[in-house]
Formats: C-alpha cells, sequence, structure tokens
C-alpha cells in the first residue's frame, strides 16, 4: 500500500498549548484519529511532534492520496495546521529506479 508523509505546522499563537480555542479542538478531535483512519481503510505508521518546534508528523498506509487526504480534512487538521504531504518512496526501491534514471552531468 502507498505511504504519505504529512509535516505539519502552526504558528506558536495557534498552538493548543497557546490557545484556547485550539486546545478544545485538539484534545476534542485528535484522539479520534486512529479510529477515522481505521474506518477509512488507513494505517497510522507515524504521529509524532517535532520537540520543540511547532511541527509534527503523520506517516499513513493509504490506498490513495485522496484517501490520505480525506482523513486529514476528517481529523480536523486544516483547522489548526498548515500542511505538507507527499508520497513517500523507500529508499531501496529509489536506488533500484537511480540505475535507470538519465544523468544530467
Amino acid at each position: 500500500m502507498p505511504q504519505y508523509a504529512i509535516l505539519q505546522s502552526h504558528p506558536p499563537d495557534n498552538c493548543p498549548m497557546t490557545n484556547r480555542a485550539v486546545r478544545e479542538f485538539a484534545l476534542k478531535n485528535l484522539p479520534e484519529l486512529p479510529a477515522k483512519a481505521e474506518k477509512a481503510g488507513v494505517k497510522v505508521l507515524l504521529n509524532i511532534h517535532l520537540d520543540p518546534a511547532h511541527k509534527a508528523m503523520l506517516l499513513l498506509d493509504a490506498p490513495s492520496a485522496e484517501v490520505a487526504r480525506d482523513l486529514l480534512f476528517d481529523a480536523g487538521f486544516m483547522h489548526f495546521t498548515e500542511m505538507e504531504f507527499y508520497l513517500v518512496t523507500p529508499i531501496e526501491e529509489l536506488i533500484q529506479k537511480t540505475v535507470d534514471v538519465p544523468t544530467v552531468y
């Protein structure tokens, strides 16, 4: 199944540790992520905070980019984080593909 990495960030004033409304939203909604992921057919492989920055990272196994994206919306991340969304390629697979790619220099 394809994997997707989502890097999240927010400014300090939109942090659950700083902003009461964001805190209430996060404490209510973030614990629901595992159940929502399971319902969507997505496996959460990694869900970590990058201390001390206002950044987090999700690593998902999902049937498609659209399913992963829809989970992010359903979980409410767009309400308080900016996200970078990436398709993940294992390094071993990338090394094998490198052999077939022509060099530029």
